[in-house]
Order: C-alpha cells, then structure tokens, then sequence
C-alpha cells in the first residue's frame, strides 16, 4: 500500500521529461495566457499525450470516456499549466533560484534510471529532447520545488494521525486475507504517508490562493 517517497516533486517530472516535455513542432496558437506570457496549444497538446499515458498505465483509455469527462481532464491540464508558470513567475519574483550542480544532480539522478547512458540518449533522441532542453525542465522543476517547499513550511504528524491510517491499512489487509505488518514496523512509511497528504493539501491551498489574488492576469483562450 505504502511506497518509499523520494523528493516529491522532481520524482513525479522525470516520466513527464522523457515523454516529451519539451515538444517540438505542432501549433504555436495559444491557448492562454499568464500576466502576458502565452502557453502555446503544442505543449498543453503534449501534456494532453502525457496524461492519456498516465490513465492508460491505469486501465483507463481516456478515448472512450463521455465527453463530458474529457472535457475534465482536457481543463485539468490546462489549469495544471497555468499553475506551473504562475508559481515559475512567483518564484522569479521572490528570488528563488537553483545552481547549476542542483540541475546536474538531478540530471546525473535521471540518467540512472538506464542501465547504459546509451538507453538514455535513444530516449532523449527518439523525443526529439535535446540534454540541454532536460536541463531547462528540470532546472524549473526544482525552482517550483524550492518554491512550494519555502511556502508549505515544516509538517509534522501525530500518533493519532499515523493510527487512523494505520487503521485503514491493517482494514484492507485483512479484507484481502493478507497479514498486516504491525504498527511500529509501519510507522516510518505511516509517517511520510500523511506527510505526503499534508504537503499536497498545503500546495493545492497555495496554488488556489495564487489562483486568486491572479485572476485577472489569467486569460484561458481555449
């Protein structure tokens, strides 16, 4: 049930980058707009390519939902990068940064998901991604990370959080007639467990309260 979390943020990118985060060709229409800085229909199309990827790893072929769950997810990617380059344009306006030995760790994190070097530069080279253009990605991930990190501040957790979830374990395990590790055992992935769920709430309120005080820099053309 309970997975070992590495950093939060950058984990969750490295997919994103190798499927094509940096697009190239398509159309340079607009779809939006960010206090003037325009987000082109060739990367929400892209994104749009990422997330049926996402759902297909799941069971779920978004090609066959109703139209008006497309159109869900359709506005969910769109609102996902509005919010990226509102918290990149934040962020730049409170001096938050990263140096470039922070980008090459994440690099040098990314490539040894390969076996060989070989396999990342044919991935790399199949998506038409260039290391120089992963470097750009990543350097803003980790500046959104950075960001959201200095925001959310320290979280802590308590013996009657780390229980209830807990509880919620042991339950399903026993549903599934498997025998459930005991508590002490389990606490330290209990811990980042509702870690985890804190952080996500504190960043959602964030970015809804950017959303906000932002809203008439915000122009949706799509």
């Amino acid at each position: 049930m309970f997975k070992k979390t590495s950093k939060w943020f950058i984990a969750m990118a490295i997919v994103t980058f190798l499927l094509g985060a940096c697009s190239s060709g398509g159309s340079d229409e607009i779809v939006a707009t960010v206090n003037g800085k325009d987000i082109l229909k060739k990367d929400y199309e892209v994104e749009i390519e990422n997330t049926k990827t996402s759902y297909e790893q799941q069971g779920i072929n978004l090609d066959e939902l109703d139209s008006e769950m497309k159109e869900e997810v359709e506005k969910s990617v769109l609102d996902q990068l509005i919010n990226t380059e509102l918290i990149l344009q934040t962020a730049e306006q409170d001096g938050v940064s990263v140096e470039q030995g922070e980008i090459d760790s994440e690099i040098d994190a990314i490539k040894s998901q390969f076996e060989e070097d070989k396999q990342f530069e044919e991935l790399l080279e199949k998506n038409k991604l260039t290391e120089e253009q992963l470097g750009e990605q990543v350097k803003k991930q980790l500046i959104i990370t950075k960001y959201l990190d200095n925001n959310v501040g320290e979280l802590s957790t308590t013996d009657e959080e780390l229980q209830a979830v807990y509880n919620q374990y042991k339950e399903s395990a026993e549903t599934q007639e498997q025998e459930p590790e005991d508590f002490e055992t389990m606490k330290p992935q209990l811990e980042q467990q509702v870690l985890a769920q804190k952080k996500n709430e504190k960043v959602n309120e964030l970015i809804e309260e950017l959303r906000k005080s932002n809203e008439e820099k915000i122009e949706i053309l799509l």
